[in-house]
């Protein structure tokens, strides 16, 4: 009650609390300044200004906006207003911002004004339409306006108004993105604040910054842009240079971290993206901008930080460009703390959105594995010749420069000694634990998922807590032993070159501690789904990974995206089955006074394209499947001559096939996933037109060949996700126990969605043509084949035996 209390007295979150109090405590005590974001009448997030005296504060005037607060202290510990505070509080008040006095320990707070945010202005309609009929045409010769584009931009627009969630499906040609940049940008121009546009794939982000967030300057639309990603993709300057001083680091290691040091004074952003060149995760993890070890404004690279930089240009754009991952985590970090990674915004355009529950699900799944353990330890103990953080924090315990007391010192090399042991004892430890569950319970390299309601639930518990509960053990013993050796220093005052190594320890403590409480707690509870995987990243023997993730994201996301932000519009180019939205509605709990929009593709598929539906090949659970299918495979990509992807739903399908095609003795190209990476073999597929590229998921989508490059599609098999995977199979059960029919509601239009999106790299623009063969004759058999083949594009269907359909594919080309 005593805690509740204090926090509504003082108005502020806890986390914001916390910002403020540090630093003031930074500053010595003096006046600090901040300018404070507020929600439900608490102060949220705070940024730092300026220090100094009441002289200080005019040098605010200018930047705080209606419904922020200005916030200093008064060292005093009087919280009342001087005279200037009023004089400022009355300019402060008439442009709608706050001013709030609080006492340096940030117990207390007095508002002397409250803020007044206005009610958000609306789009201008006529400027929004000008865009479309007479700026673009105006800057761009040739460029047509297309009327679904105007409409779906006008939805968008009154999403963001009326703060009422918006599904709209837009086909590919509608022009998409530019149908929601438009209403973004002269929503965020019109109301100074910022909205969020997040893609899933790195392809549309991509696009959305060389191609089409460019076309707003060219239609008249000034507006501030920026991207950014999540912090660990971005270099640490301080860090980097710490890891150029090391000594004993292998010749190859030591050229990576030259060529680093090269690239960043060259970089666009510093971020992993921009990198041409490979780095391995352990010599990445030295050098990536991490929160728990940055030393912030009192960085010597501050000013030049990749991170800073990237977060002060996110702060002053209107459009913030991210993905899936760095949204949600930023929603749920904003949710607990009050404040994210992102600056705030107030409108969500969330593109390629038949992901967001995958997204939410990844964001939520957490894993403990070999790997895992081991990255927590990496900068900790020493590799090779090179000095870990624990020998560093010796040496500065034991030096002539030593914060210790002569008497300290044995305890406190006793302590280090005794982390570096439990340290290396985990290491070999985790390892051991997790190959024990790999020997007894994955008998093969399925996962295997922990059912714990049943009597099968209650084996692993018998079997698997023991393990879990000695690894656990072993985990809380060494993030302790960091722990005693850290508290030698709670008392002592260290420049900041002394700082690093104490960071590091800090951020293992962290780590192994979180990575405890998921053993320990792993078999708990039953309203999340658990398994355990197979490890691959292990090589060279058996380790298991075990997992968890929520089986349902809709409530989170109810309360994290549609609570907080109603005015956000979902958007792809596939978000219905069947012509409806059910299924997405229900997955990721969309409010009840949603609207719903449909934008067909402009595109005439029935003159473009061909749907070839052979009636006499094998079903796929005949095990003559492959081998038949591999046939027609060969048989089609010589008639279209290359040009063809191959879309499989198995990494064993991939290889038969690219098998099969080789073996043929084709002369054409035949490029293989897994054999290349994704853009080299993008790369390589449209340098030639007879190439053939055989691929599985990452290739269903993200990927456009316009033009003669792209002109078979072949999809041997529904994509039906694998029954087996645990998280699909506790969501079946799921839907199952509430008296659902899984099949129909979960299953189908997963797959349908997934095949709509395989379909969709075939035509691309108003001159491609081609062919779509799908080679699954349950499309005929059974009962949901009709819902398949009404939830494709109009093209012109081709059934039959697959020499009537060899025919018709002959003819096309």
């Amino acid at each position: 009650m005593r805690d509740t209390a204090l926090r509504m007295s003082l108005r502020f979150t806890p986390g914001a609390a916390d910002e403020l109090r540090r630093a003031i405590r930074e500053a010595s005590g003096v006046e600090v300044f901040a300018i404070g974001e507020v929600a439900h009448r608490e102060v949220t997030s705070v940024t730092i200004t300026c220090r100094g005296t009441e002289n200080a504060v005019p040098a605010l005037l200018d930047r705080p906006r209606a419904g922020q607060v200005v916030i200093h202290n008064h060292p005093s510990g009087d919280l009342r207003p001087s005279d200037p505070d009023l004089q400022l509080a009355h300019i402060y008040g008439e442009n709608g911002v706050g001013v709030v006095i609080v006492d340096s320990a940030v117990t207390r707070s007095n508002w002397v004004v409250e803020p007044h945010a206005p009610a958000p202005k609306r789009i201008d309609g006529d400027a929004l339409e000008r865009f479309f009929v007479e700026g673009l045409p105006r800057s761009m010769p040739g460029w047509e306006s297309r009327g679904q584009q105007l409409e779906m931009a006008r939805e968008v627009a009154q999403c963001f108004d009326e703060e009422r969630p918006l599904l709209c499906e837009a086909g590919t040609g509608t022009g998409k993105s530019l149908a929601y940049l438009v209403p973004a940008a002269l929503w965020a121009l019109a109301n100074d604040g910022k909205v969020a546009i997040s893609t899933y794939t790195k392809a549309l982000q991509s696009q959305l910054v060389t191609s089409d967030l460019p076309m707003l300057a060219a239609g008249g639309i000034q507006v501030r842009t920026a991207v950014l990603q999540g912090r660990n993709n971005y270099l640490c300057k301080r860090r980097l240079g710490l890891a150029l001083e090391d000594e004993g680091d292998p010749q190859e290691t030591r050229r990576i971290l030259e060529d680093l040091r090269d690239w960043s004074t060259s970089s666009s952003d510093g971020s992993r993206g921009d990198l041409g060149f490979t780095v391995d995760p352990a010599t990445w993890e030295r050098v990536l901008s991490d929160a728990d070890l940055t030393t912030s404004v009192r960085c010597a690279h501050y000013e030049s930080c990749h991170w800073y930089t990237a977060r002060r240009r996110a702060s002053a754009a209107h459009l913030i460009v991210v993905n899936h991952a760095l949204l949600l985590s930023d929603l749920a970090v904003r949710g607990e703390a009050g404040r994210g990674f992102l600056p705030k915004y107030a409108r969500v355009v969330i593109d390629e959105a038949h992901h967001l529950e995958d997204a939410a699900t990844s964001v939520a799944t957490e894993r403990l594995s070999r790997a895992a353990v081991e990255r927590s330890t990496w900068s900790v103990l020493d590799a090779r010749a090179r000095k870990g953080a624990l020998r560093k924090v010796l040496e500065l315990g034991e030096g002539r420069d030593s914060p210790l007391t002569a008497a300290a010192r044995p305890a406190f090399a006793t302590r280090v000694q005794a982390a570096e042991l439990q340290l290396a004892s985990i290491r070999s430890g985790a390892g051991l634990s997790l190959s024990h569950l790999a020997d007894s319970f994955l008998p093969s390299e399925e996962p295997v998922r922990v059912v714990s309601s049943t009597e099968d639930g209650e084996a692993w518990r018998l079997e698997v807590s023991p393990t879990l509960r000695h690894l656990a053990g072993e985990l809380e013993s060494a993030a302790e032993s960091l722990g005693e050796v850290l508290g030698t220093f709670d008392d002592t005052v260290l420049v900041e070159a002394q700082q690093e190594p104490l960071m590091v320890l800090r951020r293992a403590h962290r780590r192994l501690a979180a990575h405890a409480d998921f053993a320990r707690s792993f078999l708990e509870g039953a309203e999340d789904c658990r398994w355990v995987e197979p490890d691959r990243a292990v090589r060279g023997e058996r380790a298991a990974a075990a997992c968890r993730a929520p089986i349902e994201v809709g409530g989170v996301l109810q309360r994290l995206l549609w609570g907080e932000l109603p005015g956000t519009a979902l958007t792809s180019a596939t978000l219905t089955v069947a012509g409806r939205f059910d299924h997405l509605v229900r997955r990721v709990a969309v409010p009840e006074d949603h609207r719903e929009v449909v934008f067909e593709s402009p595109f005439d598929h029935a003159s473009q394209a061909i749907l070839a539906l052979p009636k006499d090949l094998p079903s796929p659970d005949d095990p003559a499947f492959l081998s038949e299918t591999a046939r027609v495979v060969v048989d089609a990509v010589a008639l279209a001559d290359g040009g063809t992807f191959v879309l499989c739903t198995s990494h064993a399908a991939v290889r038969q096939y690219a098998e099969a095609l080789r073996e043929a003795g084709s002369p054409r190209p035949i490029l293989v996933q897994g054999e290349a990476g994704r853009p080299i073999l993008l790369d390589r597929f449209r340098e030639n037109r007879r190439a053939v590229l055989v691929g599985t998921d990452s290739f269903w989508e993200g990927v456009s060949v316009k033009g003669e490059g792209l002109r078979l599609v072949i999809i041997p098999r529904l994509p039906f996700r694998v029954p087996s995977d645990p998280l699909q199979a506790a969501r079946i059960d799921r839907l199952a126990a509430a008296g659902a029919d899984p099949f129909r509601v979960y299953t189908l239009p997963e797959a349908v969605l997934k095949l709509r999106q395989g379909y969709g790299r075939l035509i691309r623009s108003k001159t491609d043509t081609g062919v779509v063969l799908l080679l699954d004759r349950r499309i005929h058999d059974k009962w949901y084949g009709q819902v398949v083949l009404r939830s494709l594009p109009p093209a012109r269907r081709v059934v039959g035996p697959w020499q009537v359909v060899r025919s018709a594919i002959q003819t096309r080309q």
